[in-house]
């Protein structure tokens, strides 16, 4: 138990250390190609397709799946092709059939695919196999990856739930075949459609939660809205919108049947396609907005690409008309850019600058992007560049998990307005034992340059100052502190450094702790605060931050981890609304990230327009933390969360610079 905490842990630090933005690709005019090559014939016989979509990975490589021969041809093959970001081949693997199925990247980096064998297949970074398990007849679904590990894929009649160690969890038989790729919700329902003309809803243990009939078959995969909703398309040509419980929240009949599947924009707007040619847009109610082209215009070929909204709000897709559309928030054409045969393939937008999509003519696209994806409640296909098709925003009464073992990554500056403040909430009643550090020189054992040279932290309670220390070697407890960091697994501070480090009890209620350096330099530091104890019904509920935010290694950086079962956390990047108590040079406009590892999660840049706005003001007040004005900049996110390792990260939007303060809380 402590041992695996420990490499938890560990990782955490490395993760609040070393997370690395993507760099981006060379300005182009959007929707110019960047390079469709060499993969011009990525199948070398003369039949064959791309009609799955590609993933990225955090480091940039390209993930896609591609068909070998015909339909009839006796020696049909597949290949699962990682491409650099120029478009170099990095290793293929191949299979004894067609690949359709959309790959999805676990945060390990493991690579989960389908196959026309039945084959659930898990790869390596490197290309090379972990595992396999059949599943059932043909795959053409693609996997989704739960908050917890879970693989579920839908294979033949069965949806397979599958361990990360690819051992079978549970299956659950289908009255028909699932070529419907599922989606999961934050409180880990499974979500897909069927041939039987039905949308399944199933729960973590395998069992129905409930189903919902259409008039035709349901291939499509779901879009998950924040709130619960659930929007999927049938082939009787009618979207559906289902409400968390199963029932019908609204239906809208469109031109066609829909195959492909809907993504939201940020004010909750759903966009849509179908197979005689259009792209719609719907709005939160159901009435449409607006069709891409217009009923008196001429229709396009049929789409089966689902559509990718952008952070400026454009619509991407692909078509049957041998070409890539952007379209306006207003409907009108952006730009179209030409491809060598018609796509089935869903565009893939990343923060780099690129559209990715597969075309028919066997080749890989690459497609320069003015805008990077839109990260909202469901933007494109399987909701992120990795295709995980889960859903983590979002509310959850009853989760038991707990925040442990929270931490800031910060700059400490010269200036006594910029110095951080240091925050933390001990809850419940009794008493708490806590490991307090602020790590500076031994950052430089992690490869961080410009840490913090002699880092002192002083501890405030609301009584007056508690406790304080310079370095951590000469304290009275120094050998007692040793020990409990190798218990709780914080990463060892070598006999004499400078890093600085209070161990005792804390009695429940709030705490500060403004970090400086013994020497007055600046410098990049580590605060971290770990659970030493069980303590008698107390428990580290809040962390907080302020900071001056300089962007780089200045980054202000909160890493928390959720133990025992998932729990809803709220995080806020705050910045104009410091303003109201004083606090000079605040940031005008902060943008919050949440990261499992290297996986972005969510984001927000004006709290007004965030997934669950009213449910994360709600919280707020519950929690105790101070009302933001309606409209105001700050960035709020209300995400549920399983058991595991995360970081909260504040920038300034357009590289802005200025004070502000990161907090996470722990919902009741």
């Amino acid at each position: 138990m402590r041992n695996s905490l420990g490499s938890r842990l560990l990782a955490l630090r490395l993760a609040a250390l070393l997370l690395l933005p993507i760099g981006a690709a060379e300005a182009q005019p959007d929707g110019a190609m960047r390079w469709a090559g060499p993969f011009r014939t990525m199948s070398t016989a003369a039949a064959g397709n791309i009609v799955g979509s590609p993933a990225v990975a955090p480091d940039g490589t390209l993930y896609i799946g591609v068909q070998v021969g015909s339909a009839s041809s006796a020696s049909t093959a597949g290949i699962l092709f990682a491409l650099n970001p120029d478009g170099t081949e990095k290793w293929r693997f191949e299979t004894p059939d067609w690949i359709d199925s959309t790959p999805a990247i676990a945060p390990d980096g493991t690579i989960y695919f389908g196959c026309w064998d039945g084959i659930l297949y898990a790869l390596r970074a490197d290309g090379t196999p972990k595992w396999t398990y059949p599943v059932d007849a043909y795959i053409a679904s693609s996997p989704a990856i739960g908050g917890d590990g879970t693989i579920y894929i839908g294979g033949g009649t069965t949806l397979a739930a599958i361990n990360p160690d690819g051992s079978l969890r549970w299956t659950f038989p289908a009255p028909d075949w699932i070529d419907s790729s599922p989606a999961i919700g934050p409180d880990g329902t499974i979500y897909f459609g069927c041939w039987d003309f039905s949308v399944y809803a199933v729960r973590p243990d395998g069992t129905e939660k409930w189903r919902y009939a259409t008039e035709s078959e349901v291939v499509g995969s779901p879009a998950l809205a924040a709130d619960g909703t659930v929007y999927i398309g049938s082939r009787d040509v009618n979207l559906y919108s289902l409400n968390p419980d199963g029932t019908l929240k609204w239906r809208t009949e469109l031109d066609g049947g829909i195959e492909s599947s809907p993504v939201l924009g940020r004010d909750g707007t759903v966009y849509v396609t179908t197979d005689e040619g259009r792209l719609h847009a719907l709005e939160p109610s159901g009435a449409e907005r607006w069709r891409f082209p217009t009923t008196g215009q001429t229709a396009l070929n049929p789409i089966y690409s689902s559509p990718a909204v952008r952070a400026d709000g454009s619509i991407v897709f692909g078509s049957s008309d041998n070409a890539v559309f952007a379209v306006r928030p207003d409907g009108s054409l952006l730009w179209q850019s030409a491809l060598g045969d018609w796509t089935d393939s869903s565009p893939l937008v990343t923060s780099d600058g690129s559209i990715y999509i597969g075309c028919s003519d066997k080749s890989v696209y690459a497609l320069a992007s003015a805008s990077s994806a839109m990260l909202t409640d469901w933007p494109q296909l399987r909701r992120d560049p990795q295709r995980t098709g889960w859903q983590p925003m979002g509310t959850v009464p009853g989760t038991s998990g707990r925040l442990t073992n929270m931490s800031i990554r910060t700059l400490v500056a010269t200036q006594l307005e910029e110095r951080p403040i240091i925050g933390f909430v001990v809850g419940g009643t009794g008493g708490q034992t806590l490991l307090v550090r602020a790590v500076g020189p031994t950052l430089g054992d992690f490869g961080l340059t410009g840490w913090l040279p002699d880092p002192q932290l002083a501890v405030h309670s609301t009584q007056g100052l508690l406790d304080q220390n310079d370095n951590w070697g000469l304290a009275a407890n120094a050998a007692q502190i040793a020990a409990v960091s190798a218990t709780v697994g914080a990463f060892p501070l070598p006999e004499g450094s400078a890093d600085a480090v209070v161990l005792r009890e804390f009695a429940a209620g709030p705490y500060t702790v403004p970090i400086s350096d013994a020497g007055g330099a600046t410098g990049v530091a580590l605060m971290e605060v770990y659970s030493a104890g069980t303590g008698s019904g107390t428990r580290l509920v809040n962390v907080s931050a302020r900071s001056a935010v300089a962007g780089g290694e200045s980054t202000l950086i909160a890493g928390f981890v959720i133990e025992g079962q998932s729990r809803a956390i709220l995080v806020r990047g705050i910045g104009p609304t410091l303003a109201e108590f004083g606090v000079p040079g605040t940031m005008g406009n902060p943008e919050l990230r949440v990261y499992r590892g290297q996986q972005l999660l969510a984001e927000n840049n004006d709290w007004s327009t965030a997934p669950l706005a009213a449910a994360a003001a709600s919280q707020g007040n519950l929690v105790g933390a101070f009302p933001l004005a309606a409209g105001s900049a700050d960035a709020v996110l209300l995400v549920n969360l399983p058991a595991g390792i995360y970081t909260a990260q504040v920038t300034g939007v357009g590289g802005e610079t200025g004070i502000a303060l990161v907090e996470v809380y722990e919902t009741p």
